[in-house]
């Protein structure tokens, strides 16, 4: 068998087991399935990518499958062209492609893709750069707002260079979300530095066990999630390095955060070992969400109990 006939062997199972773990989460209403099948079918396969670039695919599970958000992301080239289909398939509003087409031009990303996610009752869709841009070019972007001050002042005293992930909500009430990595090179002076962000940000620190239980990581990868809404900060996440599921368990503990005892199967099954965890503070909630590389098999397939729904966190 061919590389490609293997490239393409894997693209086909990836978003079958994605179809797949739908049946093992009751907060997907059958009206969403639509939605979700759409999002992968747009999504360019092996033959469609050039020069034999591939495609990037990362599926986020709450710990208490209230939420679920698949993305994926590869070459301009390849998916520019596929992203146009399904906006138009999505009845993107002429000002959110706007947005899109005004900071593609400015960006120049070299990684761009899109996302869809299910959260509180409701379907959200947008786009996403992941390759890392100057600072002053990402700031260029944004309006003015105290969001932007706010965020400015913090990476002046990060001395934050790059932004490394951003991420365009299309629709109603649409949001603006950017990664930026935390600043040294060990453990510890990561999550000193998620502590004062989340102080800064959003007026509290990092919970004491919380807090202790990131200085418990190994490998120092933490970042920062800033989501922006209407010129206001309005959730902050702390990303971590892929942990093991009993210390996920445990974070969930720290953070007084719900975990569905269906988690770990499903995760088991979904994806490839865990390459992000992620804890978000939005106003007074809070949540643990799971990010994995989506595996080409899936396992689990006997339906779950009924789980209520959440709004974001």
């Amino acid at each position: 068998m061919s590389s490609l006939d293997l490239a393409l062997q894997r693209a086909l199972s990836v978003r079958l087991n994605l179809q797949i773990s739908l049946s093992q989460l009751p907060m997907i209403e059958e009206w969403m399935d639509i939605h979700l099948d759409r999002w992968l079918e747009h999504n360019p396969m092996p033959t469609e990518m050039p020069n034999g670039t591939s495609v990037s695919y990362l599926a986020m599970i709450g710990s208490d499958l209230r939420r679920v958000w698949w993305g994926a992301w590869g070459d301009p080239g390849g998916f520019v062209p596929k992203m146009a289909d399904y906006f138009k398939l999505c009845n993107i509003a002429k000002s959110d492609a706007a947005v899109l087409d005004g900071i593609g031009e400015a960006l120049e990303p070299k990684l761009v893709g899109s996302w869809i996610g299910v959260w509180g009752g409701k379907v959200t869709t947008g786009w996403h750069f992941w390759d890392p841009h100057p600072w002053p070019a990402v700031e260029a972007l944004f309006g003015t707002h105290e969001a932007k001050f706010q965020i400015k002042k913090l990476v002046e005293d990060f001395k934050v260079e790059h932004v490394n992930r951003f991420t365009q909500a299309i629709g109603d009430n649409a949001y603006s979300e950017l990664e930026v990595a935390m600043p040294g090179t060990a453990v510890e002076e990561q999550v000193e530095a998620l502590n004062a962000a989340f102080l800064k940000l959003t007026g509290a620190p990092l919970a004491h066990a919380l807090f202790e239980r990131f200085r418990a990581v190994t490998v120092p990868q933490f970042s920062l999630a800033i989501r922006v809404r209407g010129g206001a900060i309005t959730r902050v996440g702390a990303l971590a390095p892929g942990i093991a599921m009993t210390e996920i368990e445990k974070l969930c503990a720290d953070a007084k955060v719900p975990v569905d005892p269906k988690l770990p199967k499903l995760v088991g099954a979904l994806g490839e070992g865990i390459a992000r965890v992620e804890y978000g503070r939005a106003g007074d909630k809070a949540g643990v969400d799971v990010y994995l590389e989506p595996a080409e098999t899936a396992s689990a397939s006997a339906p779950l109990a009924s789980t209520p729904q959440s709004e974001p966190n």
